[in-house]
Parts: structure tokens; C-alpha cells; sequence
């Protein structure tokens, strides 16, 4: 049976300890989910068991953190045929309003912004509407405690991010006191399976290149980062509100929808920007990856092939395209392999190769640079005339 959670502002965990810190205290929230998901591999929800997992770190200073998972590739369940991100939701294909019960975890549920919404609708004679978010258990895990976060999952939204989720996404992060716990978004034609509103998230006991990796500063809240072979947008809890940044990162990917621009969103703990990579002064950043589309539901040699006609190029000469799809963990530095050849042969120059397939062209990164730069400034600006 699922348990429900209700939590504040009072229950976020602003920081967790580095990485050369001993730690594995869990908050309530972890307990919860990390309990439920134990219980649900032991009554057999899962499609398998994740005994099968083997990691390493790749040699190079990304230290990738490779992970041979066969069965994420040949159990799963068939990705819907996407063509555009802005493609309506079905009700009659695969959504989270079918799943069993068994596979729910949690509701959980902000009572700060169920007490201001439901003050302002019984004060203009309305009946205050429930509509869950759900965390459920990914019944084909990446990795220990692979969950689905579904806000507002009776709306039947499709995959598209709305302000709401993204605050729930930032708070579901927030109320982990767990360093491991990633959180993350593909947009439509970015490896989004289902048209659903969702997020992933699970626990990897390994740091990520971007948890520390340098960034430039553009204006405002909005950074620059480079340190994957992916260039996108990063921001920081740091000295911002929840409320800031969900607006922010809310309006920049409305402009990705409204021009059918793909993209990936990371919700990770880390190092507060650009301060050493053994910093105690931790946050959370956010990253938004604009990528190259990918469209259908088939392998990834048609991506490829797409990459190649759109002028990009394939991995280097003997590395099977199919050895990882580019979604968001990857982007991440964490890399799903699907076959045993491609993880013991990887190196992280193919990795680099691979993920570079996602890659916009030079000069379409920088007319969406030009525009986010100034979506932030003049939201900048709004705020302080307000």
C-alpha cells in the first residue's frame, strides 16, 4: 500500500556533504521511497532484479561512470512513437493513470501550496480540487530506487513542463539528504518514452562531472557550463528561491516547446559554482541541455543517420551506435550500457563521441543562447520593477 507524504519549506535539506565525506543519513522522504521500492523488488513489481549491475569509472578526467545493464535494454517497455515535442497526450496509448497499484510509492504533497491555493479557491466559492503527484517505482530500473516523479498526474498532461512540476521536481530533490539522489527530464524527441508528465530519479552512489565541473557566467541566475561535449544552461539553489528559479527555467522551456527545440533537465547536489571540487559549500544545480531531436521509437542508428544528415558525425569507427541512447542521465556522465562488448571496450573519448551526437550546430547554440540570455535579463528586470 502507498503512504503519503506531506512536507514544507521546513523539511528541505539546503545541503548534503561532499563526496570524501562518509555519509548515509536519509530523510524521511528517503526512507520512504528507498523502503517502498526494497519492499517492491522483494514482492517481484520489477521487471528484474538489479543484481545483474556492473560499474566502473572510465579512465580520463570526465571519470564517467559506466554501468552494464542488459536487461534496462531488452525488458523495458516499447517507447511511443514520438514526433514532435509538442505532440498531444493520449489516453488511449500507455500513461500513468494505467499503472497498478502496487506500483505507487508515494503522494506527496506541499501543505504551504495546498493551504494558498485552497484559500484562494474557497474564497471565490470553488471547491478545492486534489490532483496527486506521485512518485512510482520505473518497473525497468536504471539503478538502485530508478523512480518515476508524476505531478499532477489526473491532469493527463503530456510530456511537457509546466511550473508546477518543475517545483515539484526541485522540492523532491531538496527533501532528499541524500548526495546520490538525481532527478531528471527528456523533453518529447529527447528519449522521453512516454507522453506523460514525468521525471526520473534514483540513487547513484557516484559523483558526476557535474556536480563540480566549472561554469561561466552569462546574466542574472543563468550560467554557461562546458564540461560535457554538450554545451547547456545551468543554475544554482545558491542564494536563489525555489519560486526564482522554477520561473525562470519555466520560461526558457516554454521557448524551447514554442520552437520545438529538445531538451534534457538535470536536478542534481553539487559544489556551489565554481568553488573547489572538496567544498563543503554545497547546492543544487539544475541543468537544461537544448539537443538534438530525436524522432520515433526505433534505435538509435537512426538518430545517426539523422545527426549525419543534419551534418553531425557518428562515433568513432568501432563503437556500436547502440551502445547508449542520450537522454539526460548520460548527459549527466552517467552512462547505461546496453551490450557487454561496449562496456568493456568503452573509453571516455568514445563516450565523448556518443554523447556529441547530440550536439546542436555552433551557430543554432548561440541564436538560443542569444535568446535565453535574454529571456533571464528581461525577467531580471520584470522582478525589479515589481
Amino acid at each position: 500500500m502507498s503512504q503519503k507524504l506531506d512536507y514544507s519549506s521546513a523539511d528541505f535539506i539546503e545541503s548534503t556533504p561532499n563526496w570524501f565525506v562518509k555519509a548515509n543519513k536519509n530523510s524521511k522522504f528517503d526512507d520512504l521511497l528507498r523502503n517502498g521500492w526494497d519492499k517492491a523488488m522483494e514482492e517481484g513489481v520489477f521487471r528484474y532484479t538489479m543484481g545483474h549491475l556492473e560499474t566502473k569509472i572510465l579512465d580520463g578526467p570526465k571519470q564517467y561512470v559506466a554501468q552494464l545493464n542488459v536487461k534496462r535494454a531488452t525488458d523495458r517497455r516499447q517507447p511511443q512513437n514520438i514526433t514532435s515535442l509538442n505532440q498531444p497526450f493520449n489516453p488511449d496509448t500507455f500513461n500513468f493513470t494505467k499503472i497498478k497499484e502496487r506500483e505507487i510509492l508515494l503522494t506527496i504533497n506541499n501543505t504551504d501550496d495546498e493551504k494558498s491555493s485552497n484559500s484562494k479557491e474557497i474564497k471565490n466559492g470553488l471547491t478545492p480540487v486534489q490532483d496527486r503527484n506521485l512518485i512510482i517505482v520505473n518497473i525497468s530500473p536504471l539503478e538502485y530506487g530508478h523512480v518515476l516523479v508524476v505531478p499532477q498526474v489526473d491532469s493527463c498532461l503530456p510530456q511537457i513542463l509546466t511550473r508546477k512540476a518543475l517545483q515539484i521536481a526541485l522540492e523532491a530533490v531538496l527533501l532528499s539528504a541524500r548526495r546520490s539522489f538525481r532527478l531528471g527530464f527528456n523533453s518529447l524527441c529527447a528519449y522521453a518514452s512516454v507522453n506523460h508528465q514525468h521525471f526520473h530519479a534514483y540513487y547513484l552512489e557516484h559523483e558526476l562531472v557535474v556536480e563540480y565541473g566549472a561554469v561561466k557566467h552569462i546574466t542574472g541566475v543563468l550560467y554557461q557550463s562546458d564540461v560535457m561535449p554538450v554545451p547547456g544552461f545551468v543554475f544554482q539553489t545558491h542564494e536563489n528561491s525555489v519560486s526564482t528559479l522554477t520561473r525562470v527555467i519555466h520560461k526558457i522551456t516554454q521557448y524551447f516547446q514554442q520552437n520545438e527545440i529538445a531538451h534534457s533537465v538535470l536536478l542534481t547536489r553539487g559544489v556551489v559554482f565554481n568553488e573547489d571540487k572538496n567544498s563543503d559549500n554545497r547546492t543544487v544545480r539544475i541543468y537544461v541541455w537544448p539537443r538534438q531531436k530525436f524522432k520515433g521509437s526505433k534505435s538509435l542508428v537512426e538518430l545517426h543517420v539523422a545527426v549525419i544528415e543534419l551534418g553531425g558525425h557518428l562515433p568513432i569507427k568501432g563503437m556500436p551506435p547502440e551502445a547508449f541512447n542520450v537522454a539526460v542521465v548520460e548527459m549527466g556522465g552517467h552512462l547505461p550500457i546496453k551490450d557487454e562488448n561496449s562496456y568493456k571496450n568503452m573509453t571516455e573519448k568514445e563516450a565523448d563521441s556518443i554523447i556529441e551526437t547530440a550536439k546542436l550546430p555552433e551557430e543554432e547554440f548561440q541564436k538560443i543562447k542569444s535568446d535565453v540570455t535574454k529571456i533571464v535579463f528581461e525577467d531580471s528586470e520584470d522582478k525589479n520593477d515589481s
